[in-house]
């Protein structure tokens, strides 16, 4: 399940439609994966140091065994920490995929020919998930099947994934009139 959080598609006081998701990697396969993983790392542990105390020829050395975990300890930390921020409002579409993207990427109004919301396949159009390339384009996902569909006038195509597309396409169709997209 992804995790999402922050209120969806609003209309603040002051009259400004405001549509914001924030998606996390929370699937559980990949927190089985990940804790296999990090099981086998320990296991090997424990082996290394029965070894070392039967024979003086470690089997692994220490350094590397540090090495391996100090590599997988960043790997997910990174992948507990990263999301997929999407805010959509009356100035444009602004989104960012942590740790991937360090800024927020903004696109007005103006620059978007086509808009819509569809469903993809993200391992048969972009080959997975995260920031990813296909013949449709780049894609900012963290998971499932939904995404809007952006055509901009200088000819690139961007998906940009979301949990909740009822609501966002709700927030697109009112957007849709005020600026002829």
């Amino acid at each position: 399940m992804v995790s999402t959080k922050q209120p969806s598609f609003q209309e603040e006081n002051s009259g400004i439609l405001c549509f914001t998701e924030v998606q996390r990697y929370r699937q559980t396969w990949i927190w089985v994966l990940l804790g296999a993983l990090l099981g086998t790392l320990i296991f090997l542990g424990f082996f290394q140091a029965l070894q070392s105390q039967i024979s003086d020829t470690p089997w692994l050395p220490i350094p590397a065994l540090l090495f391996v975990a100090g590599i997988w300890g960043g790997l997910v930390l990174l992948t507990y920490k990263a999301h997929l921020f999407v805010q959509v409002d009356e100035q444009g579409i602004e989104f960012q995929l942590f740790p991937f993207q360090w800024a927020t990427r903004s696109i007005a109004w103006a620059d978007i020919d086509e808009m819509y919301i569809r469903n993809y396949d993200g391992l048969a159009e972009y080959g997975g998930w995260g920031v990813c390339y296909g013949p449709k384009g780049k894609a900012y996902t963290i998971s499932g099947r939904s995404g809007v569909q952006l055509h901009l006038a200088d000819d690139q195509q961007i998906l940009i994934g979301t949990q909740r597309p009822a609501e966002l396409e709700e927030l697109l169709s009112q957007l849709r009139y005020q600026y002829d997209i």
